[in-house]
């Protein structure tokens, strides 16, 4: 539902004709804003990082020149792929249409493992591989990039490639707890890092998106069921999730380097209402508006606006440098829950911390994002442009958001 209706709107903002929101979420969602930030950026990527074969070079520095490590992962390319999607659909445009399908190709022909299954972590800008692992947040974005691909194309090749992956990571990847290992070497033999919730909720979001794209009822079947072992096991208090466990997922104790990445309250708030909006249970929405609380409580900066990033078990957060993709998370969640959830009560929140990003993490001078802002650093700001983890995702899933929203009555 949620691609369907970002679809429509796309339509509408193509044509050039800006309905007329709702006069409450007019005063704070500046549609025509929106559109033209969400133009720019993927205009920045699309000239900055796509090569003519596919490959998506995203290590930029602020003038958007390729800057350190050339090679992509799954995570850069799959991200890419999403952002020359929205490019597509917000301007009609088929330069981003070319370009999302040939990184889509690129990721099928350079990427995928024709031999033990799933796809490498990484590869170089011709295609040779560079970690053969195999990475369940990669993985997750492999899924969540060729569900979009095959929505905006309706090419069943890329819809058949989203679900033999998925199949493919349960066979693979999912340990008896019904989690999947964070990572596995290429034969599938010995599992590689720590466990983290944070592949668990992008596999739930790239699920969301494969149903949208196939209109499987076994997906969705297995999105909830995903869904619900996370919020039956790894919840803390009913309000808070814990960003890292051990080898039997019980949360990473203090000692151990245990936090709470404060961004992820917000994402989870926003994709369990998402997820509603799907089809999916009703009781979701009391867990993710609690996950919201506790992240206003803990999170919020209520002098600057934006949120800090990490916060522990004692409900502290570190009053360090504020990242591009939580603000980002952010003001999607303050949005979604105000306009599609009678949430009134954030709009303040979210004008005063899009301000804030406008103003420090926006680049007035050569576009797109910093990916970081300290008000006590004399630099104050990151000087790179990309990564192989910023990537416009962030950015561009927030500025949808906002569109969609805007398209309310």
């Amino acid at each position: 539902m949620y691609s369907r209706l970002l679809a429509a709107s796309a339509l509408l903002l193509v044509s050039r004709t800006l309905s007329a929101a709702s006069p409450e979420i007019t005063k704070h969602i500046d549609q025509a804003w929106f559109q033209r930030a969400l133009a720019s950026e993927a205009a920045h990527w699309r000239e900055a990082a796509f090569r003519p074969n596919g490959f998506f070079m995203v290590s930029l520095d602020r003038q958007w020149r390729p800057n350190g490590n050339p090679n992509g992962t799954l995570v850069s390319q799959s991200r890419q792929i999403f952002v020359m999607g929205a490019g597509y659909e917000v301007t009609g445009e088929a330069t981003y249409l070319d370009a999302m399908k040939k990184g889509a190709d690129f990721l099928l022909e350079c990427f995928r493992d024709k031999q033990k299954g799933l796809f490498f972590y990484s590869v170089d800008p011709e295609g040779k591989v560079v970690d053969d692992n195999k990475d369940s947040y990669g993985l997750a974005f492999t899924i969540f990039a060729l569900s979009h691909v095959a929505r905006i194309t309706k090419d069943e090749r890329y819809a058949r490639a989203a679900l033999e992956t998925w199949t493919e990571m349960k066979e693979h990847m999912r340990e008896p707890s019904g989690f999947f290992r964070p990572r596995m070497d290429r034969n599938y033999t010995k599992v590689i890092g720590q466990n983290s919730q944070n592949p668990m909720m992008h596999l739930f979001e790239a699920l969301l998106a494969l149903h949208d794209a196939t209109g499987s009822q076994e997906v969705l079947r297995d999105a909830q069921a995903h869904a619900d072992n996370i919020l039956n096991r790894l919840i803390q208090d009913e309000t808070r999730l814990p960003e890292l466990y051990d080898a039997e997922w019980h949360a990473a104790r203090p000692e151990q380097g245990g936090y709470f990445e404060l961004g992820h309250q917000f994402e989870w708030a926003f994709l369990l209402s998402h997820a509603v909006e799907e089809g999916l249970p009703a009781r979701y929405l009391g867990v993710a508006e609690r996950l919201l609380n506790y992240g206003m409580k803990v999170a919020y900066d209520q002098q600057e606006g934006g949120i800090f990033s990490r916060g522990d078990y004692e409900g502290r957060a570190a009053r360090g440098p504020k990242g591009w993709w939580e603000q980002c998370e952010f003001l999607r969640a303050l949005m979604h829950w105000a306009a599609v959830r009678g949430r009134a009560d954030l709009w303040p929140a979210f004008d005063k911390s899009l301000t804030f990003s406008k103003k420090n993490l926006i680049d007035a001078e050569y576009g797109g994002w910093f990916s970081s802002y300290d008000a006590k650093q004399a630099t104050r700001r990151s000087s790179s442009k990309g990564n192989i983890w910023q990537v416009g995702y962030h950015v561009c899933g927030m500025y949808l958001e906002a569109l969609r929203i805007s398209q309310q009555r």
